[in-house]
């Protein structure tokens, strides 16, 4: 821990000291992180001023576009409030979004040129050790509540076992999953035994965790995770024979994995299964059925930062009385007295019950077992003001086209780098894919939980990533006394 505060000055070593916090926070609570974040950038400005003297870094300014596109994600949320209704809340989304702005600027201005690899490796270690320590206080806290409070087994999964404070398991599965790969850079880039070993174990232990949050996102990805990983080691890394034992070690695990934990497993088959069979369906499918007509209606500009909820919630209440007309009024009000508001699908015996109603009722029994799915998830979005469980979509209906374009960005910039500097960062593009896959399913820039997850190592690794292999500082740092900045520290 000493060595990677060597050498620096004091402005850089509370600057990475806080970054090393900001994302040991991350998994336990959003405002703590917050508070890093503010930390950061009171930091940054101040060495801005007084150590750099507002000169700036060279190689980094050249890359101004790029952080500068990423900023104006923040800003079409601010035009977004020109033609909003409910202002409060569109001020409440302005200032929610704000590390969009904030870390870009923090990147662009303060000089990075000691981020070393090592330092970088730290700073994951940060996030790393707060998901394991997070995880273990819940799975403690969970084995006390079987043991001696008579809880059954299934206090140990998904957000029963948040009983000590409870994180969206989408979100802990994404700090997760980014947490193994920083696991894997380290069992395969350093030399030290000691280390390997710590990094296996935490490897391990994040899987599990991943394993029993069971977001289903989270599961899948965590094996795509897997693939990515054989993929680097036997064809970017040429270690066949060592991608040969890991890809049969990870088929071994993700099997065992299976039979241990079956009912993780359930969440993917039960999903698959609702999607094919006939009268199931999943929920997001329900939903977008229901904001779609907004959706389609407002795609060119949005409806405006502070209307997003109102108008998905208007639509879902039009989707919901075309649903109605269909059943008759006697039939709703039977409908919503048995449903009583629970998210899962109606059981067999449920549907025949309600088909036998409709009956008596004078209503199509099939017209009921038809619709009786859309009916219940459409009512539980209204119910719950559920927003789009998609960031892409999410977008489009607050701010249009041209936020969904300015929020692509994010994964085609780098893409475009990548090949115009024939470099490539593993850990960068996992970190893209990773958050990309999971705003097919969740609207995860709508909460801090995401933003500040993601806008600060979006941030850093952007920034590491396509820095030259020697960065130039403008102001001289450790760089007479140390060679932290040939390729392999990049």
């Amino acid at each position: 821990m000493k060595k990677i505060f060597e050498g620096l000055r004091p402005f850089q070593k509370a600057e990475l000291l806080i970054m090393m916090l900001l994302a040991f926070a991350i998994p336990f609570h959003w405002l703590a992180a917050q508070y890093c974040e503010v930390a950061l950038l009171v930091c940054a400005v101040l060495k801005v001023v007084f150590d750099q003297k507002f000169k700036f870094n060279e190689q980094q300014m050249k890359l101004k576009w790029a952080y500068i596109i990423f900023a104006m994600t923040w800003l079409i949320y601010l035009v977004g409030m020109l033609y909003t209704e409910n202002q409060s809340v569109g001020w409440a989304q302005v200032s929610k979004k704000l590390g969009f702005l904030i870390f870009p600027m923090i990147f662009l201005f303060s000089d990075m040129s000691y981020m070393t690899k090592q330092r970088l490796k730290a700073i994951g270690n940060a996030l790393v050790l707060g998901c394991v320590l997070f995880f273990m206080m819940n799975l403690v806290y969970a084995v006390y509540d079987v043991l001696f409070n008579g809880e059954i087994t299934a206090r140990f999964f998904d957000q029963e076992l948040m009983k000590w404070y409870y994180v969206h398991h989408s979100y802990l599965s994404m700090y997760a999953s980014l947490g193994l790969m920083f696991c894997f850079m380290g069992i395969f880039g350093d030399v030290n035994r000691k280390a390997k070993i710590i990094n296996i174990i935490a490897y391990l232990v994040l899987v599990v965790f991943i394993i029993l949050v069971r977001s289903r996102a989270g599961l899948i990805w965590m094996v795509l995770t897997f693939v990515l990983q054989w993929i680097w080691l036997t064809f970017l890394m040429k270690k066949k024979k060592i991608g040969l034992i890991m890809g049969g070690v990870f088929v071994l695990g993700v099997a065992g994995a299976c039979v241990a934990f079956p009912q993780s497993v359930e969440r993917i088959t039960e999903t698959i299964s609702n999607i094919t069979s006939e009268h199931s369906s999943d929920h997001r499918l329900i939903q977008f059925k229901g904001y779609q007509s907004v959706l389609k209606e407002n795609w060119a500009f949005g409806v405006g930062t502070g209307d997003r909820t109102a108008e998905t919630m208007a639509s879902y209440h039009r989707y919901k009385a075309n649903l109605d007309a269909k059943f008759g009024p006697e039939m709703v009000a039977v409908i919503d007295e048995v449903i009583d508001n629970q998210w899962y699908e109606p059981d067999d015996n449920m549907r025949k019950d309600l088909m036998e109603e409709a009956e008596k009722h004078g209503v199509d029994p099939e017209i009921v077992s038809k619709y009786l799915v859309e009916y219940q998830f459409i009512r539980f979005a209204i119910d719950n003001e559920i927003n789009a469980h998609d960031m892409f979509f999410e977008t489009m209906i607050s701010v249009g086209v041209i936020g969904l374009l300015l929020l692509l960005a994010y994964f085609i910039i780098p893409l475009v780098l990548w090949i115009k500097t024939k470099r490539f960062d593993m850990l960068y593009c996992s970190f893209l894919l990773m958050i990309g896959f999971n705003a097919l399913f969740e609207s995860i820039f709508e909460v801090q939980l995401g933003i500040i997850f993601f806008c600060f190592f979006n941030s850093l690794l952007f920034t590491l990533s396509f820095r030259p292999e020697r960065s130039t500082p403008v102001i001289s740092t450790e760089a007479k006394h140390s060679r932290h900045f040939d390729r392999s520290e990049a």
